[in-house]
């Protein structure tokens, strides 16, 4: 699985998770203890214990970021994502889903028991613990993220593949620790214990299913802001100002809430919108004999309206909009010195986007489009029955910009990549109309199969035109004119190339690079920089 691999990009001996547990728990316990006593002696007024207790929690994150960093060596960020950014808005995201969630059960608790939240409201001493609560509770959630489904989790994968098995035993520790709260003296273990594991296998099972440790941050966090400053139970652990408060807590009703809006939170997130593929029902779900045939000796195979306009626009709406915000990580024209680049990013259209990078990352559009069925099945056809998509080639939105785009110049994709073979597919969506004249592809038929002199090559293993060993083989050259929707499949050893945009818009595509799985990246290549997606 995609978040469980992860690991591998460490050291991951058995002594050195064991040292790592050991580190960690010391952290809390030793380092938590002496942070919480310190805390106490700061001059914080009514909320010093509130702050102190979250110092405590803290020592957890600093002690989970050395073990990663230090007796695994790897970076902490691999405790969160496969990708090089974290992605805040979906922190936001899960934090936002979740309070609306609890407040509308919580409004109907109060509607089914009149008299259980009082007002309590008093804004001089609401907004320091308001502050505090903005300022510590967010990191205090996201310590015990990194540590229990960040490097629990994880290091449980090293052991165990089963997603079921690894979710709950990462949910029973991460249960044991909270049976220290209060709120188990006051209502008992069985139950309390029943509503720590749910939630812990709910962050668990969204963490594994997302591929990443955002949302159940989010979620956590806006849990516990909501617990700490607008609905506050008598007994917690966190003794703070709220806008209400409740007299006791009712665990059952906890429970049972608890099951109903993890279930709501996991369908919304990862419910699927309608198929991307939904509407090409009447197309061949896969090649037939012919169009595989064809691929084989020609590199290349297009499939003509096998994404939907609606999808295609989803897509494209997605692509605008970090394209018009120019949202990292991404790459600028001027950064690829190819003919008719700007000549550096000072220079005018300089910070023209040439590709929006980690697309898989963007947004669930894309990453549906990338998984649908109509095209893992295909590329099963043309590399074998196990495949995976890579994170680190391609993987982007290609633009063209009318005013400053560059020419690309005849080229292999596989000259830059370090895989067992040079078997790769690459799916290329076409996000509007893609014609000579706005910069569409241009290819070789069947030069995925020929073999080059270096005089046939530049330094840089480009093409050379200027050689007249090349001149037969460039009179075949075809224009891959697409509409949006269409799909072109191509071998990583087919020559292509691209002229520029000279027509009045913005030409979009999306291009994923796909392997066999026994055709793995080499090991310390940039093509092993990512992990890849299993499909």
């Amino acid at each position: 699985m995609q978040y469980l691999a992860l690991a591998d990009d460490g050291h991951n001996a058995w002594w050195r998770y064991l040292l790592g547990i050991t580190v960690i728990a010391a952290s809390w316990l030793i380092g938590g203890a002496y942070a919480y006593g310190m805390a106490l002696q700061l001059p914080l007024g009514a909320v010093t214990a509130f702050v102190a207790i979250n110092a405590s929690i803290l020592m957890l994150l600093l002690g989970v970021v050395f073990v990663v960093t230090v007796i695994h060596r790897r970076s902490w960020r691999t405790l969160v994502t496969p990708y090089v950014r974290i992605d805040w808005r979906r922190i936001a995201q899960g934090a936002a889903v979740w309070v609306a969630l609890a407040l509308v059960f919580s409004l109907i608790e109060h509607l089914l028991y009149p008299g259980r939240y009082a007002w309590s409201l008093d804004l001089a001493r609401w907004l320091p613990f308001a502050l505090a609560a903005l300022l510590l509770t967010p990191l205090q959630c996201a310590a015990e993220e990194l540590v229990f489904r960040g490097y629990v989790l994880q290091g449980l994968g090293r052991f165990l593949r089963n997603p079921v098995m690894l979710a709950l035993l990462s949910s029973v520790i991460f249960t044991l620790p909270h049976l220290y709260n209060p709120e188990v003296v006051a209502y008992g273990l069985a139950i309390m214990a029943a509503n720590y594991f749910l939630m812990g296998l709910f962050l668990a099972g969204v963490t594994l299913r997302d591929g990443r440790l955002e949302l159940a941050i989010g979620a956590h966090a806006g849990n516990n802001l909501l617990l700490a400053l607008v609905v506050r139970y008598e007994d917690s652990v966190f003794e703070t100002e709220s806008v209400f408060t409740a007299g006791a807590l009712d665990p059952v009703y906890s429970l049972v809430t608890l099951l109903l809006s993890a279930a709501f939170f996991y369908w919304w997130f990862f419910r699927r919108l309608p198929a991307v593929m939904s509407d090409s029902n009447h197309l061949n779900p896969s090649f037939t004999p012919e169009q595989v045939a064809q691929f084989s000796r020609d590199g290349y195979q297009i499939v003509r309206g096998l994404v939907p306009a609606e999808a295609c626009a989803r897509i494209r709406i997605c692509a605008e909009r970090d394209l018009a915000a120019a949202e990292p990580p991404l790459e600028y024209e001027a950064d690829t010195h190819y003919p008719g680049a700007p000549e550096s990013l000072e220079a005018p259209g300089g910070r023209t986007v040439r590709r929006l990078l980690q697309a898989y990352a963007r947004g669930a559009g894309f990453r549906e489009w990338a998984t649908a069925e109509p095209i893992v099945t295909r590329l099963k056809q043309l590399l074998g029955p196990q495949i995976a998509l890579s994170q680190a080639h391609h993987n982007c939105v290609m633009t063209k910009d009318p005013a400053y785009s560059s020419l690309t110049s005849w080229h292999r994709d596989i000259r830059y990549w370090s895989f067992e073979r040079p078997e790769l597919v690459s799916v290329w969506l076409a996000l509007g109309e893609e014609r000579r004249d706005n910069g569409c592809l241009l290819l070789l038929p069947g030069s995925h199969v020929m073999d080059f002199d270096a005089t046939q090559l530049d330094a840089a293993q480009f093409l050379r035109t200027d050689v007249a060993e090349n001149s037969a083989l460039l009179e075949t050259q075809v224009c891959a004119e697409l509409q949006p929707g269409d799909v072109l499949f191509f071998h990583c050893r087919l020559f292509h190339a691209a002229g520029s945009n000279r027509a009045a818009h913005t030409k979009l595509s999306v291009v994923f690079t796909y392997r066999a799985m026994d055709n793995p990246p080499l090991p310390g290549s940039r093509s092993a920089s990512q992990s890849d997606v299993i499909l």
